[in-house]
């Protein structure tokens, strides 16, 4: 609930020629820059590589690393979509950038925003209703570039959220697709209406 650390300290990564702060530089391949070693590629992956202290982070760069030492082609690591999951009630998914960050990174930026209670099927389940979900788009682009989705299954809706950032679906595309009624992701369509692209 504090938040992680990777450890650095102590385990030999000096004699790479690497200083042991918080993390390791690497490139979307995953290889350490600045390693001393010649020829042998050094990895680092997971929360050593700074790029979200998640389970999933460690299994996604684990493909990576083990398509590189095999020799295996395959695309290197890509950020851009990283899904974020806080599992309280209501569940917290986050994917992409915040507002701020596409604000920061000088995107043409637009939100679109809904309130669960009048979306969600809390009133069928009796599993609550309350929560939201957040869209941040980049207008010149016509994507989305992050997402939020707040309330119960908030990690679940996400999942389609992070297909449509990762792949950088139109937003038209998203907003004349359908939802299934009544499910929770719902609130999908919602929040696209109140996009302002």
């Amino acid at each position: 609930a504090t938040g992680r650390r990777p450890r650095l300290h102590g385990i030999g990564v000096e004699v790479l020629g690497l200083e042991a702060h918080d993390r390791l530089e690497v490139d979307e391949h995953l290889r350490v820059q600045g390693t001393k070693g010649e020829g042998v590629p050094v990895l680092a992956i997971g929360d050593v590589a700074g790029k979200g202290a998640f389970t999933h982070v460690a299994m996604y760069h684990a493909r990576i690393a083990a398509r590189m030492i095999t020799g295996e082609e395959g695309p290197g690591a890509d950020h851009a979509a990283l899904p974020r999951v806080t599992f309280t009630d209501p569940e917290i998914g986050a994917v992409g950038m915040t507002e701020q960050q596409a604000r920061d990174a000088g995107l043409d930026v637009r939100t679109g925003f809904v309130e669960l209670p009048t979306v969600s099927r809390g009133w069928i389940h009796k599993a609550g209703n309350d929560g939201f979900v957040k869209l941040v788009a980049d207008a010149n682009a016509g994507v989305l570039v992050g997402a939020t989705s707040a309330g119960p299954s908030g990690g679940e809706v996400l999942g389609g959220l992070a297909v449509a950032v990762r792949a950088k679906v139109p937003v038209a595309t998203l907003r004349h697709s359908m939802w299934a009624f009544p499910t929770f992701h719902r609130g999908i369509e919602a929040a696209l209406d109140d996009l302002d692209l």
